[in-house]
Formats: structure tokens, C-alpha cells, sequence
């Protein structure tokens, strides 16, 4: 059937509902009009137990007690449709309500009783009375008994207006629902009845306008306190309102007691939901109506959690009735495996007379366990024609507000079932999906609030990206994430099935902490690596296997691959095999290759352990492998030692986000993360034949591709075929971090992001690919140092407004292949593949170290730049000769050799006669930098700015174009000035001299 949903917005309304609910009787009348509610079911006491207390249901304290030895019993089950009951013995058995004022004093008064006699024979037998004695008429409000013929009699204000039901009498051994009720307004022939069943048996004249207000107890049992003779009967509730009720609430209360006591009706038995062919609805029942004669009942909850009310078009004789299958229900919510979604352990049904319209309902939910609920779920009610809600007709978001859950303009046909329920999880069960956002109730990226299933035996193919709370893979369960897309996780993995990320789809997962992960089955994950025989790949398992790895757990196409003691591979075989003689990790001593760790293909490692292994020598450029595990996830800490070098790697079945990764963990490594790269022309296992390099990565963003290693350990010959490293480190990529202070090395889940090899997003030290530049405003200079027909070295200069004129982590990058001709950057006595400066200054003088050991010719130029103003020049300068060569024009082909000086050249943005390069290598005492985005320029300085008169700001022709005078901070606002070269002249007070910094706005 169609499913409707509907949401509803509640507040103001359900915080006037919860303060005048009607909680009383069939949901008719509250503490202020229900003077006395005694039920048996609400006794905890023992079956057979001696009853001293009957605790008063009303709200008001009326309990009834009993003497010691005129106590009658209990029994938790009864021919009352196996309700409970007391059980007055009809010798001297009676109970007392002390005196209250709501119990008469009124104008009109109504007594509900559900009982069976057992000792009725002509004797006066008081169903309850509240009078001192037959004698004494001043103190005499009411009696109501079986007597004479075993007429049913009432009595109002003394017994000079008695009367009976005759010709009706009662038996014993009989179920009865009697009523009477007294309204002084009426008419004096209209104002005393009795009834049975809903029937009325009995009307007559009262003189009375009112009874009167006795000071005597009530009685149950008898007509007034040890009056003699007694009532012999089962009472299983005794209700009592300080009114006459209308016709309405009348039908309301009746039908109530006929279903929970399974006592039929003599008229208006509207609610049939009891009957066991409509399946025992019999507790908890209430309702809204209005009767024939207009008088009408709107509002309603009774026993239960339900409260109807606001009906859109009652009229005459229209009746909503609800009714709930669960006696003392205990509410928790369990799986629908029918629609998997969690439903309330109970349900209500519906009977109508005529049609009220559509209502408002309301859940009390205060006895409701919410627990597994998610706050992003909403709570639902739902509606439908069939008991197992397989598919609602109609759904309802409900509005919490403190306890209390409500649904407006709600429409309940006639026998409709309905419940709560919210969803969990999205589950795929078969060949259906259930509950998802996406195309065919499949999850999608909006499902974050809910767990994903796959059930035993099902097979779920996933190609979207899907944003989940949790994931569980049943037994025999297959979970393929299609390629090039993200599985996003907040919690747990449980894998006791299969989970295939195929192609370049990763899982990701968001929670912070150690891992959550676990299960008795696997994720898969294919990376490939250089299929060479001679050449490395660093590497770093995504997965693990009882918490650790062990190379020899990888697998291709073919199942787990093979692994010998010769030099050399063997791609024939299938599965494919590996030489175990190229496996090693390294934490150790920097540059000293001694200190590489053989292991063997069992040898265990943790997550975030890097390894090398060479490849298996297939014709094919890459040879794809395949992890397979529980995915790594969470926290991740490997303690590590100053001085050394570890070998690690990106732990996790996602992409990593570098620049994160060196956040974290600045205070223990250099901020530089270093990329091997065997070259594509390395046809040898002998190290010093080699061809490779280090590729580098830092904060700059600034990757600078590998560059042949002449070190003496290796030939110092090839080309890089990889590009630069980018921002977001590869699944399985091993790389090398220097380690400035010891500590633990932290990974963690919020470093994980989702970036593509293919798309450029990140870069495997494997093979040529094409690459995106990330979107980065800051500006970026590639230089370049070529050696004709050998290689060429790469260099970078990036402006960063986290940077300063020292040395700072993660921003500046000391190189790590020292080249046989080189090139770097000097600083402080370092040198420097990365500088990374505070803002683009064209008085900077930024020195290099070039290193000739060739006499030859050599190219300098610019590879690259990325967000620099169009009338910038870069120069390269001969410090010795005063010569500049202007780049931005082109390259400067110079020759040199081995007497070259290493501090010869610079780099400068402008000629001048005389330039030293103290203004660089001495800490200024002002300096400025230029946030391009923001359009501010901020001075540092250790001057106070108390002591700064002025910022005056002038341009290319002297001409002053912006002035602040006695500045409170160290931020000016360029916003509105062309883009071009300006001089910030900084006046201090009481000194005739000032500070001046030129800068250019971009």
C-alpha cells in the first residue's frame, strides 16, 4: 500500500495537553472531578493475600483500608476476563474511605462498580454507603445495596426517597458493570438512576437538590460501618466522580470496563476490539465522542500512554475509540524483520462510530525505553489496516517536547492498528534494500544517522557515495563499494562478512579514539605498486589481522601470493611470487643504511609500520595487489627516537591528509614527509647501481618530485617519472619522517579524507600520472637546476602567513639527497629544498647553495609559480659578479664548475647597485606579511604599538595613499588599493627617523 509521511511541528499545544490531560476513567475526568478509583490490577500484592490497603487510583489519597480481621483477599485472576479482583467474604469483610470532601457535599454525584455477588439473598447487602447509620438521617449522603428480591436500591439524603429496580433483580455468581448517579440540577423525577451494562433500570423523583456533606466514611462492603449484615462479592473497581456524568462520558467509562472485564453492553457497546477475533485489545481503552443528546467527551487518555484529542468534525453520535493488546506492558522497541525497522512492543486498535475526523495524539513517553534510539531518528507513529505494519498506510513524525511525543491532524479509519517505531538501520536483506535515502531505499550520503546492514547471504553493490552511522556484515554477507567511491563510517565496522572496496572506493570512518572495528570476516582493498623486480615500493598496510600485518597476508587475482629467498620474482606463477630478500622496515639513525631491519614475510607488523617490497616482474607496468583484513581504524602511536629516520606510512583504507598528519605531529618530526622513488630505467639489485630518489612534501603544499640520490650509495643516475607529491597521501603508501624530538608519532581518523589517484588528488610512487592542482592561494615559486642530458633538481620558495624569516616545521624543508651538482636554499647554515617566508618582500635577498662537482653548462629557471602578481620579476643574481638574470623572462644558462662558490648566487625581486644579503639572514626587527585573501597587511614587530605614531602608506611615486594615525593594532586593511608595489613607512614616537617595508598588494 502507499505509505503516506507526514511531519508535524508541536510545541505550545502539547505543553496545554500534558497540564489538563484526562487521565481518569476510559481517559474521562482528572483528580479535580474523580473523587475515588479503586482497581484490583493496579494491587502488587500476592495471589490469596490479605488486602489491609487498596491504594486510591484517583490522585487524591482515598484509600480504602480494612481492619485487621475484616481484610478481604486478593486474587490476581478472576472469571472478570482474568483480571484481578478482591474478594469480600459477605460475613464482616468491609473497607473504609475516610471522609472526604470531594466524596459528597455536591450537586451531583456518579458510582461506577464492576463486581460479582455471591451472597445476595433479600438481605440488605451494601455495595457502599456513607452514612452513620439507617437511624441517623443527618449524616446520611448516600447507600446504594442489593436488597428485598435482590433489587438493586439507592438512596439519597436519608431513605425518604429510596427506590429500586424492580421488576429487575441480580443474581449472584453474575459479572455486573452497575452505575448510579444523582444530578440535582434536573428535574426532581430525573435526578436519581441506575444502571446496568450502559442499561438504565431504574429513575426516580429525589427531592434533594444536593446531598449533603457528611462527616461519615464511606463504606465498602456494607451500608455504613459495621452495619451487620455485609456484601458477599468479587470488586475489581469502584469509581467515583464528584458529578453526574453526560451521556457521553457514560458510553466512554462503560465501554471501557466491558472490554477490560469482557462484560457486554445492554446499548452503545461501540469498542468490539476486545473480542478475540479482533485480537484482545482490551486494556488501557479510552475515547472521545459526542452522544445523540450533544453532550460530548474531547479529550482522553485514561490508563495508558495515549492521550486523542482535538477532533476536526465530531458530531452527533460519532465515537473514537483506542484500545492496546498489552496489559502491564514494559515498553522497548525490537526489530520488525518485516520492514527492519524497531517497533514498540505494543500496539493500539481503533474502533469508530461514525467519523470524528482527524485528531491529535499524544505519547506519554516517560515509560518508554528510547534508548537505541538515535536523536537524529525521528520517533514515528504509524497506521495501518494490518497487525504487522509490514507496510503503514500513513506515517507520522512525532515532536518531543520534554516526555511527551505528538502527532497532529492524525486520521484513523475504522479497525486501524497503530504504534511507534523508528529506523535504525538500513538494511540490505535478499534482493531488497530497506530504509535507505538512496535509489531503491539503498543508503546514501544523508543516512549518517542510521547503521547499515547486510544480511547473511545478500550482496550489496554500492555506487554512490554513502555516509552511515555503523556498518555490520552478516555472516555470508557481501558489502562492494564500486569504484571511486567513499564508504563513510561515524562508528563501528563489523565485519563478519565481506567488504570489497573495489577500484579507488575507501572507506572512511569519523569517530575519534582506538579502533571500533571487528569481526570474524575481511575488507578487501587492491592498490597497485611498480611491477618491476628490481625496483622498491614503500609500503603500510590499510588492514589488519588480529591487530597486526604480515606481508605474506597479500593476495592477487589468483588468492595469497608466494614468496621465495631468490633475487628475482616470478610473475608466471599463480598466484604471482615475490622475493622475501627485499622486505625491510627502518627506524633508525638518519642516513645510515646499516640500520635497515630485515624481516620476513611472517614477520608481524603494526598499522602505520612502512615496508619495502620489490615487485613480482610482469610485463605489465604495475602489478595490483590486494589487502585483505578487519580495515585499520583510529587512534595509531609508534614511539620513535630524535635523531632517527621511520620508515611508516598511511594506515588506513583511505586516502591521508599530509598536511594534517604534519600538523599533528610537529612537535615530534621535521614536518617534511620523503617519498622513494625507484626510477623507472633501475634494472638492478645491486645498491650501488640504483637509480632513485626522494620525492618531499611539506605545509607549503609545495611537493617536489624525487631527484637521482648521489650519496655514494647509489649511481646518482635516472629521472623522476613521478610527479611531485601532492596534499593527500595514497592508500597503502609508505613514506619516511625525520624525527627532531622523541615521542609517539600519532595517527589518527581525522586525518582520513577521500581523495582519487585517478582524479590527481594524490599520487602512489608507482607510476606517471596525471595531477590536479589543489585550489591554494598562497603564493608559490618552483625553481630549477638543470644539468643537460642528467637531471634536474627541484626547489621551492612558498609565502605563508605561519611562516617567518627562521627556520619554522612543517613550512621550510631541509633537503634530503645531497646531489654530486645541487642546488638548495641556505639558511642558517641549513639547506633547504622548501623556504617558506612570511610574505612576498621585494627587498628580500634569499641566498642559494649551489654545489658544482661537473664543470658543464647549467639552466636555471622557473618551473612553476602559482598566485604572483603580473609585474613581479624574479632574478637570479651573481653575488660576486653583480650580475642579474631576469627569470620571469626565461632561463639563465650558465657555466660552471667545481671552483664555483657555493654562496654565488641568489635570489632576488629587484636590481639594485649594492645588495647585501644581511637583510635576509639577520632577524629583522620589522618585517610585514601580506594575507592575500584577506587583504591586510601585518606588521611584526617587538615594538609596542603604543610607541607607533603612524602607519603611512606610499606608492611607486611617492605619493602617500593611505594613512593610520596612532594604530591599535598591528593589522592595516590594503583593501582598497590597486594591486601593485607599496613602501609602509612606520613613524615612532619621539624619533625623528622611521621604519620603511616595501610590500606588493595582490
Amino acid at each position: 500500500m502507499d505509505s503516506l509521511k507526514y511531519l508535524f511541528s508541536f510545541a505550545t499545544l502539547a505543553f496545554f495537553n500534558i497540564c489538563y490531560s484526562q487521565v481518569g476513567p476510559g481517559g474521562v475526568g482528572n483528580s479535580a472531578s474523580n473523587g475515588l478509583w479503586l482497581k484490583a490490577d493496579d494491587i502488587t500484592l500476592a495471589n490469596g493475600s490479605l488486602v489491609n490497603t487498596w491504594t486510591d487510583a484517583s490522585g487524591n489519597g482515598n484509600n480504602a483500608t480494612a481492619a485487621a480481621t475484616e481484610q478481604p483477599l486478593f486474587f490476581s485472576t478472576s472469571t472478570l476476563n482474568n483480571m484481578p479482583t478482591v474478594r469480600l467474604d459477605g460475613t464482616n469483610d468491609q473497607m473504609v474511605v475516610n471522609d472526604a470532601a470531594i466524596l459528597d457535599g455536591t450537586s451531583g454525584i456518579t458510582f461506577i462498580t464492576v463486581l460479582r455477588p455471591n451472597n445476595l439473598n433479600g438481605q440488605p447487602r451494601g455495595i457502599l454507603g456513607k452514612r452513620q447509620s439507617y437511624a441517623t438521617s443527618t449524616d446520611y449522603a448516600y447507600t446504594w445495596f442489593f436488597h428485598n428480591s435482590n433489587y438493586l436500591n439507592l438512596d439519597i439524603n436519608t431513605q425518604n426517597n429510596r427506590f429500586n429496580s424492580s421488576p429487575t433483580n441480580f443474581s449472584n455468581g453474575t459479572n455486573y458493570i452497575l452505575q448510579m448517579q444523582y444530578n440535582g440540577a434536573l428535574p426532581s423525577g430525573q435526578r436519581s438512576k441506575m444502571y446496568n451494562e450502559q442499561n438504565l433500570v431504574a429513575q426516580s423523583s429525589e427531592s434533594s437538590t444536593s446531598i449533603i456533606n457528611s462527616a461519615s466514611n464511606l463504606v465498602l462492603g456494607a451500608l455504613n460501618f459495621d452495619y451487620g449484615t455485609y456484601l458477599g462479592a468479587d470488586y475489581s473497581e469502584v469509581i467515583h466522580f464528584n458529578y453526574a456524568l453526560n451521556t457521553a462520558e457514560q458510553i466512554i467509562i462503560n465501554n471501557y470496563l466491558s472490554a477490560k472485564y469482557n462484560i457486554a453492553l445492554s446499548s452503545d457497546d461501540i469498542y468490539i476490539q476486545d473480542d478475540p477475533g479482533r485480537g484482545n485489545f482490551d486494556y488501557n481503552v479510552a475515547g472521545i465522542g459526542q452522544a445523540i443528546d450533544g453532550s460530548n467527551h474531547t479529550d482522553s487518555q485514561g490508563t495508558g500512554i495515549v492521550r486523542i484529542n482535538n477532533p476536526r468534525a465530531l458530531s452527533n453520535n460519532d465515537f473514537l475509540f483506542w484500545g492496546e493488546e498489552t496489559r502491564n506492558p514494559t515498553y522497548n522497541f525490537s526489530t520488525n524483520t518485516t520492514n527492519h525497522t524497531e517497533q514498540l512492543n505494543s500496539r493500539w486498535r481503533v474502533r469508530r462510530r461514525g467519523n470524528p475526523g482527524s485528531v491529535d495524539i499524544t505519547f506519554d513517553l516517560s515509560s518508554v525505553d528510547l534508548s537505541g534510539k538515535q536523536s537524529c531518528s525521528p520517533l514515528q507513529l504509524i497506521v495501518d489496516n494490518n497487525y504487522d505494519f509490514s507496510s503503514p498506510e500513513a506515517i507520522y513524525d512525532l515532536t518531543i517536547v520534554g516526555s511527551i511525543a505528538t502527532a497532529t491532524n492524525v486520521r484513523l479509519n475504522q479497525n486501524r492498528y497503530f504504534t511507534l517505531r523508528y529506523v535504525d538501520e538500513i538494511v540490505r536483506d535478499g534482493s531488497s534494500y530497506y530504509n535507505g535515502s538512496g535509489v531503491a531505499n539503498a543508503p546514501d550520503n544523508t543516512n549518517a544517522c542510521l547503521k547499515f546492514t547486510v544480511k547473511s547471504g545478500a550482496v550489496s553493490n554500492i555506487n554512490a557515495n554513502i555516509h552511515v552511522r555503523s556498518v555490520e556484515i552478516e555472516t555470508g554477507g557481501v558489502l562492494n563499494i564500486l569504484n571511486g567511491n567513499l564508504l563513510q563510517v561515524d562508528n563501528e565496522v563489523v565485519v563478519n562478512g565481506t567488504i570489497n572496496l573495489l577500484g579507488e572506493a575507501q572507506l572512511i570512518q569519523n569517530h575519534t579514539g582506538t579502533t571500533l572495528n571487528s569481526g570474524g570476516g575481511s575488507l578487501t582493498q587492491p592498490q597497485q605498486g611498480s611491477a618491476s623486480f628490481y625496483n622498491y615500493n614503500y609500503w603500510s598496510s590499510p588492514v589488519n589481522v588480529g591487530g597486526i600485518w604480515q606481508v605474506g597476508y597479500l593476495e592477487d587475482a589468483a588468492g595469497v601470493i608466494n614468496f621465495s629467498n631468490t633475487l628475482n620474482g616470478d610473475a608466471s606463477t599463480s598466484p604471482i611470487t615475490l622475493s622475501s630478500k627485499w622486505l625491510y622496515s627502518f627506524n633508525g639513525t638518519t642516513n645510515d643504511y646499516s640500520q635497515w631491519i630485515k624481516i620476513s614475510p611472517t614477520t608481524n607488523l603494526l598499522p602505520a609500520q612502512g615496508f619495502t617490497m620489490k615487485g613480482s616482474g610482469a610485463t605489465t607496468a604495475n602489478q595490483e595487489y590486494i589487502f585483505r583484513g578487519i580495515p585499520n581504524d583510529g587512534d595509531y602511536n609508534h614511539t620513535v627516537t630524535a635523531g632517527n629516520d621511520f620508515l611508516t606510512g598511511n594506515p588506513y583504507p583511505s586516502a591521508l591528509d599530509a598536511d594534517q598528519f604534519i600538523i599533528d605531529n610537529l612537535p615530534v618530526i621535521d614536518g617534511t614527509l620523503y617519498f622513494w622513488e625507484q626510477f623507472s630505467t633501475n634494472n638492478t639489485h645491486t645498491l650501488a647501481d640504483y637509480q632513485g630518489g626522494h620525492a618531499i612534501y611539506n605545509l607549503m603544499g609545495m611537493g617536489m618530485p624525487a631527484t637521482a640520490d648521489t650519496s655514494g650509495l647509489t649511481s646518482g643516475l635516472g629521472t623522476a617519472s613521478l610527479p611531485a607529491p601532492e596534499r593527500y597521501i595514497p592508500v597503502g603508501q609508505g613514506f619516511f619522517v625525520s624525527i627532531q624530538n622523541s615521542g609517539s608519532i600519532t595517527f589518527n581518523n581525522g586525518q582520513r579524507v577521500f581523495a582519487r589517484e585517478s582524479l590527481g588528488e594524490s599520487v602512489f610512487f608507482k607510476t606517471n600520472t596525471k595531477k590536479i592542482t589543489q585550489e591554494d592561494t598562497r603564493t608559490k615559486i618552483w625553481f630549477s637546476f638543470t644539468k643537460p642530458d642528467t637531471y634536474t633538481k627541484y626547489i621551492g620558495l612558498g609565502y605563508d602567513a605561519n611562516a617567518s624569516y627562521n627556520y619554522d616545521n612543517g613550512y621550510d624543508a631541509l633537503a634530503y639527497d645531497e646531489l654530486q651538482n645541487d642546488i638548495s636554499w641556505s639558511l642558517n647554515g641549513e639547506a633547504l629544498a622548501i623556504l617558506a617566508l612570511p610574505e612576498l618582500n621585494i627587498e628580500d635577498v634569499l641566498p642559494l647553495n649551489v654545489k658544482v662537482s661537473d664543470a658543464d653548462f647549467y639552466n636555471f629557471s622557473i618551473s612553476k609559480m602559482e598566485n604572483i602578481p603580473n609585474d613581479i620579476n624574479i632574478f637570479l643574481k651573481d653575488n660576486l659578479q653583480n650580475l642579474y638574470y631576469n627569470l620571469s623572462e626565461g632561463e639563465a644558462s650558465l657555466f660552471l664548475n667545481s671552483a664555483t662558490a657555493p654562496d654565488q648566487f641568489s635570489i632576488v625581486f629587484q636590481k639594485k647597485n649594492t645588495l647585501g644579503k644581511a637583510d635576509f639572514e639577520t632577524t629583522n626587527k620589522f618585517y610585514a606579511s601580506y594575507d592575500a585573501n584577506l587583504k591586510q597587511l601585518k606588521l611584526h614587530t617587538k615594538e609596542a604599538i603604543n610607541n607607533i605614531e603612524a602607519y603611512n602608506v606610499f606608492n611607486s611615486l611617492g605619493q602617500q595613499v593611505l594613512q593610520v594615525r596612532s594604530p591599535k593594532t598591528q593589522t592595516i586593511t590594503v583593501e582598497s588599493l590597486s594591486d601593485g608595489v607599496y613602501i609602509l613607512e612606520i613613524a615612532i614616537e619621539n624619533l625623528r627617523s622611521s621604519k620603511k617595508i616595501k610590500f606588493i598588494k595582490y
